[in-house]
């Protein structure tokens, strides 16, 4: 069978975005890739069935790329209405999903827009530390992260994010106070384990503090056994490798190799959350009706082609629950008509009252199936 690939630019601001999209015919799936100035952000796998014709892999992978580049165009699109709007909560939320998509510049800016309409908007310090790190700028990271834990000190996950930009900026015994405190909330949390032993070796090799150096090899063993008990998936190759550094003393090795590491296990969880482009169109109130019929009508296709595949049965689930929502609104819509006409029509006052309360609940119950799905 015949290899195709399909490739189209976008071109925003100082950046050329380059989607393309593959079929492997080895392994049976089609794989989209998103490139900005030749750096791969994301990737998406989509399986096919093997009884599928020529015909219609050719088709799927039309499909495929016509949605990941309506996706991308959506995204850069929602990027200047959003920042146009005002409204902190979809700058947090498109944020999140520019941030999935290794769009640091974009999310940061969303962020930092939040952050400014809304001084308390601690999830939103919590992402722009993170992207800051990610970007490599330690000192407004650090900010961020401070003004994060001082809103809600008893999160660990924001503890740990700091603490992860203190360790950027090689400052090993700030570092070392948010990852006990996010231990300290979180006895079960691996990343903050894990840190934990990342910072120790750190200090070793830039001796900031003699103290923490005493029983390095103990301290840090006993750290890494707690995080890959915790999460097995930090039991690779370089982690053994890093283990047998520790053991040989070659501390910046050991340090480099458990980072890749950790930054593995990153990658996987935003190669997870990637699809956050749904959840930013679950948060929307104005999105167009006609772009969630043409989701549904893709993914409903979908199904047809590959009946077990199970995401694609969720991600459906969701889609109408949100035309749901559209449909809602309509008749509430229609009943406000009604007393504009008729102002004393008590069943159609009843009926608009009835429909608002509901209204409100589905619109709860999307954003709530939509927060655990991420």
């Amino acid at each position: 069978m015949e290899s195709y690939r399909l490739d189209s630019r976008i071109v925003e601001d100082d950046k050329e975005f380059l989607i393309q999209t593959v079929n492997d015919t080895r392994e049976g799936i089609i794989k989209t890739s998103l490139f900005a100035n030749g750096e791969l952000l994301d990737s998406s796998i989509m399986p096919h069935s093997e009884e599928m014709g020529e015909p219609e892999i050719l088709e799927l992978i039309k499909a495929t790329h016509g949605e990941k580049k309506s996706e991308l165009e959506y995204l850069l699109k929602s990027f200047k209405e959003v920042i146009a709007q005002g409204r902190p909560e979809m700058m947090f939320h498109l944020g999140t999903a520019l941030y999935y998509k290794r769009m640091y510049t974009q999310a940061r800016q969303l962020f930092q827009s939040a952050v400014k309409l809304n001084h308390d908007y601690h999830e939103a310090f919590y992402y722009l530390a993170q992207a800051e790190t990610a970007l490599g700028h330690v000192e407004p990271a650090i900010k961020a992260g401070v003004r994060a834990v001082e809103l809600r000190p008893n999160f660990a996950d924001y503890r740990n994010a700091l603490g992860e930009a203190y360790l950027a900026a090689g400052s090993c015994k700030r570092a070392l106070i948010e990852f006990d405190e996010a231990i300290r909330q979180n006895i079960y949390y691996a990343d903050a384990y894990f840190n934990l032993a990342l910072t120790y070796i750190l200090n070793a090799v830039t001796k900031e503090d003699f103290n923490l150096y005493a029983d390095l090899a103990g301290k840090t063993s006993d750290l890494l056994k707690k995080a890959v008990l915790i999460y097995p998936g930090y039991k690779s190759a370089p982690y053994d490798e890093a283990i047998a550094s520790l053991n040989n003393k070659e501390l910046k090795r050991a340090y480099m190799l458990l980072k890749g590491a950790r930054e593995a296990k990153k990658e996987q969880l935003r190669r997870e959350r990637s699809s956050y482009f749904h959840r930013f169109l679950i948060y929307t109130d104005w999105i167009a009706e006609s772009n969630l019929a043409d989701r549904i009508k893709f993914l409903e296709n979908e199904i047809n082609r590959n009946p077990g595949y199970v995401d694609l049965y969720y991600d459906l689930g969701i889609c109408y629950l949100h035309q749901a929502r559209f449909n809602w609104q309509k008749s509430t819509d229609y009943f406000k008509k009604t007393l504009e006409i008729n102002p004393k029509l008590l069943k159609a006052q009843r009926s608009l009252d009835l429909c608002q309360d509901y209204y409100l609940k589905l619109s709860d119950a999307i954003v709530d199936i939509s927060e655990k799905h991420g």
